[in-house]
């Protein structure tokens, strides 16, 4: 005799093995978009690297400023937030619609839908 009870048991855990199953492979589905993502900003980084690169050897050839000018002018901008951590924080944005704070990731205000105003050719990238 099938006690109804381990019957009840072994269905429902099946279920269960197969909603794993299915949040496993959405995990995967995940990962492998992420993998994707994080090799295009790779190559994204290194092509700009190199366009930064190019820039400074330029600038260096057409001008007499130095390694340590360079160096100086990143401390420089660096600290322009208050705190050398090695990144160019931007600074906070108000919509010039509706004066509400812009989230700096978006082009345009989450409330009004008005443009971004580019202050410096830096805000375009």
């Amino acid at each position: 005799m099938i006690n109804p009870l381990l019957f009840g048991y072994a269905a429902s855990t099946t279920g269960g093995a197969a909603a794993a199953a299915g949040e496993a492979a959405r995990a995967r589905s995940t990962a492998g978009s992420a993998k994707r993502e994080v090799t295009n900003l790779e190559d994204r980084l290194d092509r700009l690297s190199l366009v930064c690169m190019a820039m400074w050897s330029l600038i260096q050839d057409k001008t007499k400023l130095t390694e340590d000018d360079l160096l100086e002018r990143v401390k420089m901008i660096d600290l322009m937030d208050g705190v050398e951590d090695g990144k160019a924080s931007r600074s906070i944005q108000k919509c010039h619609a509706c004066n509400r704070v812009m989230a700096q990731r978006h082009r345009k205000c989450l409330y009004c839908g008005a443009e971004k105003l580019a202050q410096s050719a830096f805000d375009t990238i």
